[in-house]
């Protein structure tokens, strides 16, 4: 190998940007997002190991909010396309997101992994670490609608957007609310698992709207 062949591999191999404990990922799409939504893309199981998140961290401030029809923040579909697990299909719902006694506790990564993820995804779109207890690191596709904690599907959320919504029990912000009524309708067969998934990914303010589903307060 030339000289200039072994210089080209040192820098693109130091062009990565990876997460404290994360698997390695493709350069390509680690340093800063590509030029176009990539759509919902499928996760490696629940998207996390005792290693670590799986998927790519951008660099600083390559991500940007967009804005719904109310200004709701959503993410940008560059960096946070949603992420599937692959293990909650419409076939299983009743032993997996639907199951008596809850299902996402039990695939929900821990706080010492996610922690370190927030902190990078936050600095990714550009906010502040010390605005950090205003933000939660929230799933595009929730995991309650069979998505998965891959970075893929994981953006910060402003916890003090409740503009459409009262607060209560399941509701800190207004995405809460869409996901309670989404899961509900899931579970009882008004809406199906792939069509709710789509639609929170492509636009999570108005994917109630596209489902043609109730806004009530749950």
């Amino acid at each position: 190998m030339n000289r200039r062949a072994v210089l080209t591999g040192l820098v693109t191999a130091s062009a990565v940007v990876l997460l404290s404990g994360c698997h390695l990922t493709p350069t390509s799409s680690a340093q800063n997002p590509p030029a176009s939504p990539a759509g919902i893309i499928t996760a490696a199981g629940h998207g996390w190991t005792s290693r670590g998140l799986d998927g790519p961290v951008y660099a600083a401030r390559s991500c940007h909010y967009r804005h719904g029809t109310h200004g709701e923040l959503l993410p940008d579909p560059r960096c946070t396309p949603g992420a599937l697990d692959p293990t909650v299909t419409a076939d299983d719902l009743h032993t997996t997101i639907c199951r008596p006694g809850g299902y996402t506790a039990s695939v929900r990564p821990p706080e010492r992994l996610t922690e370190p993820v927030k902190k990078q995804i936050m600095a990714a779109y550009g906010v502040p670490w010390s605005q950090a207890h205003h933000y939660e690191l929230d799933h595009l596709i929730e995991l309650s609608a069979g998505g998965a904690s891959d970075t893929r599907n994981l953006w910060p959320e402003p916890n003090d957007d409740a503009h459409q919504y009262k607060r209560g029990t399941y509701v800190h912000n207004d995405k809460d609310q869409v996901e309670a009524v989404t899961f509900d309708a899931i579970c009882s067969g008004t809406a199906t698992l792939a069509t709710v998934q789509k639609a929170v990914a492509t636009n999570w303010s108005s994917a109630l709207t596209v489902l043609h589903l109730p806004r009530g307060q749950r």
